[in-house]
């Protein structure tokens, strides 16, 4: 039987990060995030800045670890923050050679000024903010590297969010749910319309970003979606310099190119 859903109504004045927050916090992720399977971007990466990353590390949104783990064979000093107290006490059983505190990626306060070679925001985790925390965030972030420190970071690609493929991809999805999960997708089918009627009126499209109800977690969430072009002027505006721009693919995304075959796009900087 399909159980009729009940979701709580979403206000006008909510912020992304707010909504957001609710929802990574639980612990019902955990199995969902706990693998060590690099996509292949990030194994280019990792092994691209492999000297940079062996110095002393923070992720930031670390998950169940699933990119903490080749992380700390690395470096001996990498250490990981994430909202949810399920998913550090997980990365705490499982990595014992890093470090693990839960936190909130808005607060940075408590980190010393340059106390890390690099920076690490994997899996598009900036992009559960809004434009202007996410900006804050970014800008933190530079306070906390050490000279010519290292950011990778992950994030939405607006082009692929605009591409009308995709919104037709979103509407299936909406209807199907995930082909991996036939029977919890046709379980939640009414979840995942009341999500959207929850959290679609919050969509907006902006001069350089968009907040996108998104597919992920049965459309409970909203992203932040940002074109190539427009997330270099951003580093720039915040002291970063950017080194290069890849798809999930790892090739190369050049200045003006749009990627919109990709639904995120990995850059790399340094501050």
């Amino acid at each position: 039987m399909i159980r009729k859903a009940s979701a709580p109504a979403a206000r006008e004045d909510e912020s992304p990060a707010q909504l957001n927050t609710a929802r990574w916090s639980k612990g019902d992720l955990v199995d969902v995030y706990a693998s060590r399977r690099l996509r292949p971007v990030e194994a280019a990466l990792i092994d691209r800045y492999r000297t940079s990353l062996g110095g002393r590390v923070l992720e930031l949104g670390c998950g169940a670890g699933r990119l903490t783990g080749h992380l700390s064979e690395i470096s001996p000093n990498v250490h990981g923050i994430d909202l949810s107290p399920a998913m550090i006490a997980y990365c705490q059983r499982t990595y014992p050679r890093a470090s693990f505190a839960v936190g909130d990626l808005r607060d940075l306060s408590g980190f010393q000024t340059g106390a890390y070679d690099a920076v690490v925001a994997p899996f598009n985790v900036l992009d559960v903010l809004g434009d202007a925390e996410r900006r804050q965030v970014l800008g933190d972030i530079g306070r906390l590297m050490a000279p010519d420190g290292l950011l990778i970071m992950s994030s939405h690609n607006r082009h692929y969010a605009l591409h009308p493929l995709t919104r037709i991809r979103l509407w299936i999805r909406l209807w199907l749910g995930s082909p991996r999960r036939p029977l919890t997708s046709l379980r939640n089918l009414p979840l995942r319309f009341a999500n959207r009627r929850r959290l679609g009126k919050l969509q907006r499209v902006e001069d350089g970003y968009s907040i996108v109800n998104d597919e992920a977690h049965d459309f409970s969430v909203l992203h932040y979606y940002i074109s190539r072009d427009a997330q270099e002027r951003q580093l720039i505006d915040l002291g970063y310099t950017l080194i290069e721009c890849l798809d999930l693919h790892a090739a190369d995304v050049q200045r003006g190119e749009s990627a919109a075959h990709c639904s995120e796009l990995h850059y790399v900087a340094r501050h």
